[in-house]
């Protein structure tokens, strides 16, 4: 993976190579032909070398030596108007890099012992500023700002290869409050409030229309409060945070408002999950604790439909059938009985007809049948067996 400093490294790199065309460079020392691309010819140099090109006699490049090795500022020229200058120290980037097209400036780097650092600039066409950087030898202390071609901010943050947006918790904004960004259409993207660099208060979020999208609570740079988030115009869902982690309520709205999902989280731990149908009434309840769990879904009239006991699995930390599994007739009479033992049936198994009458009666180990009973919803016996490990029935004496 290429990082903005190898990309930049790379961008010199090809930038400093002859530009592919007819033309032939002729480089003088002292009035002397020299070859700069034989090692023995500058091996000792102290001085500068000048290149021109051989029909136009236009310099093309000069670049300073001491005892051999760049030192000072190498500069390159070609004919469309593209130039790159680079300042060496002993044989190492050290000081200014600049890079022109038609004669326009489009980037200034600072270099340091061969490496990016300090500040590098980017402009736009129009030569506002289009990219602000500070490089550091610890990456999380650089910082980046991004600009339109008006000069608005459009983002920031620090860090160049892991980059996290101004404001946030070690990324302090040396800049006002509140920090604005802007969309490239002009309409501001998000306003974000400010105390010693860090963000404090309620920070909103903006749509390219001037839609609000969401607003977050902030307290020293971490989310601490209540994030509200909006879907045209309307609330969608709000969260709360305790110092940066989901605490509290998550709440899901309907577009008309009403209570779609309600989510209860302790840190990364969801505690308590509800669904609602439109109409109010509970869809499914999902409560935790101590590592079991207990879902009951309902019907869109409120009357309780299935029940299960749960608990957390092994392997990949699912949960699993454990305990009494139950499900209900419209009347609120039962309709299955079914016991589990870590995800298989283990144990009675119960099966009711519409008109309440038992219709099964069976018994179960590690998810394998060993006896049953069936009847007809009448009342009548239509099945008595009981059954091998490989499910095969049991013959009758």
């Amino acid at each position: 993976m290429r990082t903005p400093s190898m990309m930049r490294l790379l961008l010199l790199s090809l930038s400093l190579l002859p530009a592919a065309s007819q033309a032939v460079e002729r480089c003088q020392f002292k009035g002397k032909p020299i070859n700069l691309d034989n090692g023995n010819s500058t091996a000792k140099l102290t001085g500068t070398v000048r290149c021109v090109d051989e029909d136009t006699q236009k310099e093309t490049h000069t670049v300073s030596f001491r005892d051999g090795k760049r030192d000072g500022w190498e500069i390159r020229r070609w004919s469309d108007g593209r130039s790159v200058e680079q300042e060496y120290r002993a044989g190492q980037r050290h000081g200014g890099f600049k890079r022109f097209e038609e004669g326009r400036l489009v980037e200034s780097t600072q270099y340091a012992d061969d490496n990016t650092r300090g500040e590098s600039l980017r402009y736009h066409p129009n030569g506002k500023v289009s990219r602000r950087t500070d490089e550091q030898p610890e990456d999380a202390k650089s910082t980046y700002a991004n600009y339109d071609e008006s000069g608005r901010l459009t983002e920031a943050g620090c860090g160049l290869r892991s980059s996290r947006e101004a404001g946030l918790k070690d990324c302090v904004w040396k800049g006002p409050s509140p920090l604005v960004f802007f969309h490239p259409t002009g309409q501001k993207r998000a306003v974000i409030p400010l105390k010693n660099g860090l963000r404090e208060g309620l920070t909103e979020a903006f749509d390219a229309q001037g839609e609000r999208t969401v607003s977050t609570a902030f307290v020293a740079g971490v989310r601490d409060g209540v994030t509200t988030e909006y879907r045209a115009g309307k609330v969608r869902r709000t969260t709360t945070y305790a110092q940066g982690k989901a605490e509290g309520d998550e709440t899901e709205f309907f577009d008309d408002g009403s209570k779609k999902q309600v989510i209860t989280r302790r840190g990364r731990e969801e505690l308590h999950r509800v669904e609602y149908f439109q109409n109010g009434e509970r869809k499914r309840d999902f409560a935790v604790k101590d590592g079991r769990a207990v879902e009951s879904t309902f019907n869109d009239d409120g009357s309780l439909s299935e029940r299960r006991h749960l608990r957390q699995g092994h392997g990949y930390g699912g949960w699993v059938p454990d305990g009494l599994t139950e499900s209900f007739l419209p009347d609120g009479g039962p309709e299955q009985r079914q016991h589990f033992v870590e995800g298989d049936a283990d144990g009675q198994r119960q099966v009711w007809a519409d008109n309440g009458v038992l219709v099964e009666d069976s018994q179960w180990k590690k998810g394998r049948v060993t006896a049953r009973k069936r009847w007809n919803p009448d009342g009548g016996l239509t099945e008595d067996a009981e059954f091998h490990e490989d499910g095969s029935r049991k013959k009758k004496p």
